[in-house]
C-alpha cells in the first residue's frame, strides 16, 4: 500500500511537470504570466513601499513622468493621481478636497503680474512675468503649510502636520530677477522663520557657488516652500568663489560656516550642493544632536542607489557643535573630489556617527550639466585622503582666518551671498590658530 501510494505520486509529479512544459511550449501561460506582473507591479507602486521592494525601472518612469512634466496642468494632475491619494489616505493626512480650499491655495499677498525693471537710460519699462512662473510658484506653495498672524508660544511639532511626501519639482529656469517678484514669505537675505510656533533648531543653509545661476535659481523656487512645510527657522546663504584660484567646494562651506556664526548663533548647519533638489518633504532638514546626517542619499542619477556606504556628500546636516569639533572640513581640496571623503573621516575619528533617512523618503533630482572650467578633478585628492589623520587638527576651521579674503556679503531678497576671493598660496601656507569668539561654546 505504501509503495502504491509513492507510485500515484511519482506519476502525479510527472503528470504535472509535463503539463507546465507543454504550456511553455504553446505559450499558453505566458500572456496571463505577464498580466500578473503587471498587476503586481501597480500593486507595489500603489502601496508606497521603499524603493528596495519597488520594481526600479518601473518606480523611475512613474516618478520622472510626475515630477518632469514640463506643462504645469499635466504635472499637477500626474501628481494628484499618482503621488498624493494613496500617502495621504494611507497616514490619515489632510484629504486633497481640503487642500483645495482656498486657505490653503491662496498666497498671503497678490502675486504681481507686472513688474518694472529699469533700462539703462534712467526710464523703468514694465513687463509681464511668464504665466508658467506664476503657475509653478503656485503649485509649490499649493502644498505648504498656510500662514497665520497670531504666533502661538508652543515648540513645533518634531513631525510638521503638513507633510504630504512627494511633491512636484520645477525644473524651468527663470532668471533670479523674476523669482524676487514673488511672494516666497521670506525676509531679506532668504530668512525664514515659522509664524505659528517655536522653532526647534535654527538652520544656516549654506551652498557654495561658482558660475550656476541657472541651478541656483531652480533651487530657491523648490527649496524655500520645501523648507517652510517642515516649519523650518533658516538663513541661506550663497557662498561664491570669485575667479582666480580653483574651486575650492570644502574651504567654500567653512567659510559660509564661519561667516554665518558671525550674524547669527545657529545651532544646525546644513551644506547643500547646488544642483540637488528634494522632492520628498518627509526628509527633515534637521541636525541630530550627536550625529551627522546625510539627506541626499539616493539620487535619481545613481538609479536611487548609494554609490558606496561611506559617501558624505551632496546635502550634509550637521549640529555647530559637530561641526566646530571636527575642525570642519579640509581646505586643501583644490578641484573636484576628494573632500567628501575627507571629511567622513574627520567625523569618525571624533566618535560622530553618520545616519540616513529610510531610502523610501530620502531622494533627490540632480539638475544635469557640463564639467565646470576651474573644477577639474584633483590629482592630489588621494593622497590628501592618505594623510587625513596628521592633517585635521591644523587643516580647518582653525587655519580659515588668514586664508582668504571677505569682498562683500550681500543681503538680497531670497539669500544672502559671500563673495570671497581664494589664494592657494595663503590656504597652503595658512598655520593653525584659536578659533574665533563666536565659535567657542558659551561659559
Amino acid at each position: 500500500m505504501v509503495s502504491g501510494r509513492i507510485v500515484r505520486n511519482k506519476r502525479h509529479y510527472s503528470l504535472f511537470g509535463k503539463l507546465c512544459r507543454s504550456c511553455f511550449r504553446i505559450n499558453q501561460i505566458k500572456p496571463l504570466f505577464l498580466v500578473l506582473l503587471v498587476i503586481f507591479f501597480l500593486s507595489v507602486y500603489l502601496s508606497d513601499l521603499p524603493l528596495r521592494k519597488e520594481p526600479r525601472k518601473i518606480f523611475s518612469m512613474l516618478n520622472r513622468s510626475a515630477l518632469l512634466a514640463s506643462n504645469y496642468s499635466t504635472r499637477l494632475k500626474i501628481a494628484e493621481h499618482f503621488l498624493f491619494p494613496w500617502q495621504i489616505k494611507n497616514e490619515n493626512k489632510i484629504s486633497l478636497e481640503e487642500y483645495n480650499d482656498t486657505d490653503y491655495f491662496s498666497s498671503p499677498t497678490p502675486v504681481p503680474l507686472m513688474v518694472t525693471t529699469p533700462l539703462g537710460n534712467g526710464t523703468v519699462q514694465p513687463y509681464e512675468l511668464p504665466q508658467s512662473l506664476l503657475e509653478s510658484h503656485k503649485l509649490l506653495y499649493n502644498y505648504s503649510q498656510p500662514s497665520h498672524n497670531v504666533k502661538s508660544k508652543q515648540p513645533c511639532p518634531l513631525v510638521p502636520h503638513r507633510l504630504v511626501g512627494k511633491v512636484p519639482v520645477v525644473k524651468e529656469y527663470y532668471p533670479i530677477d523674476q523669482l524676487n517678484s514673488l511672494d516666497f514669505r521670506v525676509k531679506a537675505g532668504g530668512t525664514y522663520t515659522p509664524p505659528n510656533c517655536e522653532p526647534l533648531q535654527k538652520i544656516a543653509i549654506v551652498i557654495p557657488f561658482r558660475q550656476r545661476e541657472m541651478h541656483l535659481s531652480i533651487l530657491l523656487l523648490n527649496l524655500h516652500p520645501y523648507l517652510q512645510r517642515q516649519e523650518s527657522s533658516y538663513t541661506i546663504f550663497v557662498v561664491n568663489q570669485i575667479q582666480g584660484s580653483k574651486f575650492n567646494r570644502a574651504m567654500l562651506m567653512n567659510i559660509g560656516f564661519m561667516e554665518a556664526m558671525k550674524r547669527d548663533r545657529y545651532t544646525c548647519v546644513i551644506f547643500h550642493d547646488v544642483d540637488l533638489i528634494p522632492f520628498n518633504d518627509k526628509s527633515l532638514y534637521r541636525c541630530p544632536k550627536y550625529s551627522t546626517r546625510h539627506l541626499s542619499v539616493y539620487i535619481d542619477k545613481f538609479d536611487y542607489r548609494l554609490p558606496y556606504k561611506e559617501i558624505l556628500g551632496g546635502v550634509v546636516a550637521i549640529s555647530s557643535h559637530l561641526f566646530i569639533k571636527a575642525n570642519g572640513y579640509s581646505n586643501q581640496f583644490f578641484g573636484w573630489g576628494g573632500e567628501d571623503d575627507d571629511f567622513q573621516h574627520r567625523c569618525k575619528s571624533k566618535g560622530v556617527n553618520i545616519v540616513r533617512y529610510p531610502m523610501n523618503i530620502c531622494q533627490y533630482m540632480m539638475i544635469k550639466h557640463r564639467g565646470d572650467s576651474g573644477n577639474e578633478p584633483n590629482p592630489q585628492r588621494f593622497d590628501l585622503l592618505k594623510r587625513y589623520a596628521e592633517r585635521q587638527e591644523r587643516d580647518g576651521l582653525n587655519s580659515l582666518s588668514n586664508a582668504y579674503t571677505l569682498k562683500s556679503i550681500l543681503t538680497l531678497p531670497l539669500y544672502t551671498i559671500i563673495n570671497v576671493h581664494i589664494d592657494r598660496s595663503k590656504v597652503l601656507l595658512a598655520k593653525p590658530g584659536p578659533l574665533p569668539h563666536y565659535l567657542r561654546p558659551p561659559e
